[in-house]
């Protein structure tokens, strides 16, 4: 079985691994007052369904009120427009406090799955931060504020967070919005209103009760704070003047500050932990048993459970010995991810150097904050089965040729240079930079031109050459007589310039050249360098002109990798883009960002900062394989290009630029050559080959420009925008009851055609047109300094307008 069949067969067993359902338990609301009704669902997602499924028992819960809403399995579509199933229960109660809703089990296809233990806490409504709101002259009572179920959890511990609104339901709301809240010491996924709107009884009137569950974590021991948060409702409020017509007035809420305090894990911790915080179980399979010497084994490591899934690492395997193994890439996953019950999985590469007998058991050490105690889960040994590469069956005959594949990316590429900020990387140098060299040449050929024609009439500066002469007998003077030789120069050529330096060098000349006991004076290397470079830069400006552009280098304000390592994407972002002024980031820190933003759920902002590092640096093959990937899987509206133009931006545009003023420079030394040297010289004939090859080369770099693939043939790059929501709903008018255009998927690139108020008029590159607010989009070009990319609401459009 040759590399091809191994790899489909290894698709096709993980396909059927994954063919059986995945039980989660959900819950509405996670924080109750007193009698308030939640929905609490069981949901049967990824699996082959038919009729045999067994309903779970009701558990008797104390204090709790929990009944069946329907004898039979409801069938949905997901977010994604999966199909899945669920089984939906109703519960209440009137004792405060927290209760858990044991594991259920569902009975699948015969097969026995249990649901995760859920916990969720009722609370007094007394205990309610209780606000008011002004519209018109109508004072609107409310009740806003953060929950939490642990107040002091573990660092990097992964918990349910809820913003719970109650409202007036005598209030028609016809938007709930999206809060902007502030946090410290932790992170969180963004606050979404649960669909299902629920009333209960509050101080004797009826309320509206919105939930905008998500899951937080603490970034560090100590006090944590989510919030507070502003939250803008849209109300429709008959209008008189106008027969009763409609209209939305907005309302602002606020909610209060909530504070946890996060304990350090800990001491102890066992080898191969790497903050892995929660409850896990993992599995360890393969497809591949038979293999040849030297063909890599692919393994699939699953781990489900609860926890901060999102920041663990690939597992490593007990004993690596005899084994070359590759970075481990991680499944990509989908909404899920803000729950915090799920499952990761894991795809290692690795290959045998020697006979193996078995694929290594692999070891998952984490913290497991309900016992408080280091736990580990390890996997058992696969057993496979290495034969000769010389085996009849491998050489009968030579393998097909096989088509070029196409990317099959499931992420995007890794962070790459986390430690260079600024925009050069090695050296802060201009791009015109290399134009030095033959600008020299010509220079020199001036020179000698003049010298032929003009030498009787020129006369050198005795000065400079003097200065000259004096300063190389500085450079080359021994350490005895370093101090005599730089005061003495100092003196007749720097003057009383009242610099540190100078200062600096005639006190030590004083101190070592002039006292009785000289004895042997030795000099640091590193001393003698640093002072020769800066009397070099008071006493031949020129040359420190060079050695300035040639010696400036950038460093990263603050190690932004490890942030992003640490799973702290927003921090990260906000790090690698204060490490200096913006248009002096390179491509590289503008990719990080982009690979930030998508880690942080803001694939539009992603998109943004790919096509920033491009405008940076049009050859960033990581940009642009990222925003490949972006764009096939979102959907993306931009721009379709043939294959060559991709090949042709391998390699930078001013590469191809550069050519062509390359060959005007080699045309222009070519024509000095000859009044610059003497007839039958050898040069003249290599000036004659720059004459042929110049043309030549001036047509590749033309070629290479033209067809270069450039956005701003759509248009001029300061009017380019690109969309940052997730969806953003592009309409006929500025207003949001206006019919809708097109849905425009997160990463579309636009143009910004005109604005009126909080709206955009843009184009797209498949000749759609219309109205977005303006919070949807981001122009390529900032016009400010840009803020750090933030998490963003699922459609944007209604949302925001």
């Amino acid at each position: 079985m040759n590399h091809i069949r191994k790899f489909f067969l290894f698709l096709l067993l993980a396909g059927v691994a994954h063919a059986a359902p995945r039980v989660d338990a959900l819950m509405s609301s996670r924080f109750l007052v007193q009698g308030e009704q939640a929905r609490f669902e069981i949901v049967l997602r990824e699996g082959e369904f038919n009729d045999d499924i067994r309903m779970p028992n009701i558990p008797q819960i104390k204090g709790v009120d929990m009944r069946l809403n329907s004898n039979f399995v409801q069938r949905r579509s997901s977010e994604n427009r999966r199909l899945e199933q669920f089984i939906s229960f109703t519960l209440s109660s009137y004792d405060a406090g927290t209760h858990v809703i044991p594991a259920l089990e569902v009975t699948v296809n015969g097969e026995v799955h249990r649901t995760k233990p859920v916990e969720f806490r009722v609370i007094e409504e007394t205990s309610l931060n209780w606000s008011t709101a002004q519209v018109g002259n109508q004072r609107i009572r409310y009740a806003a504020g953060f929950h939490a179920l642990k107040d002091q959890p573990y660092l990097g511990e992964k918990q349910p967070v809820e913003l719970k609104i109650y409202f007036p339901d005598d209030q028609p709301v016809i938007d709930w919005g999206i809060p902007d809240f502030e946090r410290q010491g932790l992170s969180a996924w963004r606050f979404q209103p649960q669909p299902q709107i629920t009333r209960t009884q509050l101080l004797g009137r009826t309320y509206f009760a919105i939930p905008y569950p998500s899951t937080a974590s603490t970034n560090a021991a100590g006090a944590a704070t989510l919030g507070p948060a502003t939250l803008t409702l849209q109300l429709q409020i008959a209008s008189v003047q106008n027969f009763g017509r409609s209209y939305a007035q907005p309302v602002k809420l606020e909610a209060p500050a909530l504070t946890l305090e996060s304990k350090p894990l800990p001491d102890g911790a066992p080898e191969g932990f790497e903050n892995a915080v929660g409850q896990f179980e993992m599995k360890v399979t393969t497809g591949e048993t038979d293999l040849r010497e030297g063909d890599p084994v692919t393994v699939e490591i699953a781990i489900s459970g609860s926890g901060n899934l999102d920041a663990l690492k690939s597992p490593k395997p007990l004993d690596p010995d005899g084994w070359k193994l590759y970075d481990a890439s991680a499944q990509e996953r989908g909404e899920e991810r803000r729950e915090l019950s799920g499952e990761v999985i894991f795809r290692q590469y690795m290959r045998p150097l020697r006979v193996q007998k078995s694929v290594p058991p692999f070891k998952l050490v984490y913290f497991d904050p309900a016992k408080g105690s280091y736990e580990s889960v390890q996997s058992d040994p696969i057993p496979i089965n290495i034969l000769p590469s010389t085996a009849p069956s491998i050489t009968a005959a030579p393998p097909a040729a096989l088509a070029m594949p196409l990317e099959q990316m499931s992420d995007i590429l890794g962070v790459v240079n986390t430690g260079s900020a600024l925009v050069s990387n090695k050296m802060n140098l201009p791009a015109w930079l290399w134009q030095i060299l033959p600008a020299l040449v010509v220079v020199f050929l001036i020179v000698k031109i003049v010298s032929r024609h003009l030498a009787p009439r020129l006369h050198k500066d005795p000065d400079v050459i003097a200065r000259h002469k004096e300063w190389r007998e500085v450079e080359n003077a021994p350490d005895q007589t370093f101090y005599r030789k730089a005061g003495h120069f100092i003196e007749r050529w720097l003057g009383d310039r009242q610099d540190p330096l100078i200062v600096e060098v005639l006190k030590r000349r004083d101190e070592v050249s002039f006292r009785q006991d000289r004895g042997e004076n030795k000099m640091e290397r590193t001393e003698r360098s640093r002072m020769l470079k800066q009397l070099r830069k008071l006493a031949l400006p020129l040359v420190a002109i060079f050695l300035t552009l040639s010696g400036e280098r950038t460093h990263a304000a603050e190690d932004a990798g490890k942030l992003f390592e640490d799973g702290r994407y927003s921090e990260a972002a906000k790090a690698w883009l204060d490490s200096g002024p913006y248009d002096q980031l390179s491509a590289d820190t503008l990719y990080n960002i982009g690979n930030a933003a998508y880690r942080l759920g803001s694939p539009g902002e992603a998109a943004l900062y790919y096509r920033r590092a491009l405008l940076r640096d049009s050859s960033h093959a990581e940009s642009r394989q990222n925003l490949r990937f972006l764009e096939r899987k979102f959907g993306s509206i931009t721009i379709q290009r043939p294959d060559h133009q991709y090949q042709i931006a391998r390699m930078p545009l001013g590469f191809w630029q550069g050519l062509i003023i390359a060959s005007g420079w080699a045309v222009v030394i070519g024509l000095l050559v000859f009044p610059a040297t003497r007839p039958g010289a050898g040069v003249r004939m290599a000036s004659i080959a720059a004459f042929v090859s110049a043309p030549l080369i001036a047509a590749c770099g033309a070629l290479g420009w033209y067809y270069y693939p450039n956005d701003a043939a759509f248009s001029p790059v300061k009017e380019q925008a690109v969309i940052v929501a997730d969806t953003s709903t592009v309409r006929t008018d500025a207003a949001r009851t206006a019919p809708t255009v097109i849905e425009a998927p997160a990463g579309s690139l636009c143009k910004l055609v005109s604005r009126s108020g909080e709206w955009a008029y843009v184009a797209f590159a498949n000749d759609s047109r219309g109205w977005v607010p303006l919070v949807d989009i981001r122009p390529l070009v900032p016009e400010t300094s840009p803020e750090p990319p933030k998490l963003r609401t699922g459609k944007g459009g209604d949302n925001n307008a």
